[in-house]
């Protein structure tokens, strides 16, 4: 059987250059299954600035990997799942594949880490209100990364400031929300008046606009107005300049939660001031955020009942920008990057 792969051809620091990094093959994939084997229809491709990273660490002709939702077409005795069934899983850029669907050990990266075994979706879980697609978004890992943080550590609530860095990706705008709705001030920092407008219309009580270069003195100048009286608890998805001043903003007792660093991972910008100073004098806590911790059939569970039913009553907007076909994945991935003003909320692909 033929199937069609974007697979990593170059390894490109900073800003990714699509064009270069990434190859469309066809190739033949041999459909005689193990007995615990899946023929798998690949629906809908998660594009994810993280990803970055993955292509980074991904050895050179090898498939890109990313979240995914897929069909069984075609299944061994023993499979993990049957045809027909839905399952969500790390299965990359690819039209199909052949796997058992089990966790799988990442070892070529900075940090090894293990992706979950593929896990079934409960149709009666998606319909026109909470749409299948939403298994990569709010029903997903942003959505399962929003709650858990605000579920198990950042407890904002009334007469805190909560500050989003990077708000307006999948991510932020769930965490605006969710903390808005428990009764925290909400500010966030995006970079386009287009995104800061649509953050405004999400309930975000204050917004920054920041676009990486902007001076220190400016970054600093808009936040202290933003945020008068400090900040209680962040959520930090950019890193540099903005996170240089938030830590010097932060109250007693405040928390951080360090959820992805674009301004250093894209922006190659490591260089800034010394910031364990602002964490010993307020006395704040700061934890690293990596989502698959949470990812058992409980959480999920809740996740669907507590996040879930907000957006089914209205109470909390998903919104998804839908690209369409298997050759425009890499173009979807790369206006994460370059077209950043055009994309709110969830950037999926569907195939």
């Amino acid at each position: 059987m033929k199937i069609k792969e974007w697979v990593v051809r170059e390894h490109v620091e900073g800003a990714p250059d699509v064009d270069r990094i990434y190859e469309k093959i066809v190739r033949d994939i041999d459909v005689d299954l193990a007995p615990d084997e899946m023929l798998l229809k690949t629906l809908y491709v998660s594009v994810d600035p993280y990803l970055q990273g993955i292509a980074l660490d991904t050895p050179l002709g090898r498939h890109m990997g990313a979240d995914s939702v897929m069909e069984v077409l075609e299944a061994g005795p023993r499979a993990a799942h049957r045809p027909g069934d839905l399952v969500q899983g790390f299965g990359g850029w690819r039209s199909h594949l052949v796997s058992a669907g089990e966790e799988s050990l990442w070892q070529t990266g900075t940090f090894p880490m293990v992706f979950p075994a593929f896990r079934r979706l409960d149709p009666c879980w998606y319909d026109d209100a909470l749409p299948l697609a939403t298994a990569l978004s709010a029903m997903g890992g942003p959505g399962m990364t929003a709650w858990g943080t605000l579920s198990t550590f950042l407890a904002a609530g009334p007469g805190d400031t909560l500050v989003i860095s990077g708000a307006s990706g999948a991510v932020g705008t769930l965490v605006g929300q969710l903390a808005r709705l428990a009764g925290a001030r909400v500010v966030g920092t995006t970079s386009s008046p287009q995104k800061a407008e649509y953050l405004s219309r999400l309930g975000f009580d204050e917004v920054v606009v920041y676009r990486q270069g902007d001076s220190a003195e400016s970054v600093r100048e808009a936040l202290t107005r933003a945020a008068p009286d400090g900040v209680d608890r962040y959520f930090d998805n950019l890193g540099g300049a903005v996170t240089d001043v938030v830590f010097s903003l932060l109250n007693v007792g405040s928390q951080v939660a360090v959820c992805w660093q674009w301004a250093t991972q894209v922006g190659q910008d490591v260089v800034g001031p010394r910031l364990l100073p602002y964490i010993m004098f307020p006395r704040a806590t700061v934890r690293g955020i990596f989502s698959l911790e949470w990812f058992t059939d409980e959480n999920w569970q809740a996740l669907h009942t507590e996040l879930g039913g907000r957006v089914r009553r209205g109470e909390v907007v998903c919104d998804h920008t839908l690209h369409h076909g298997f050759d425009s994945i890499p173009a979807a991935y790369g206006s994460l990057y370059h077209d950043r003003g055009t994309n709110l909320g969830k950037v999926l692909v569907e195939l």
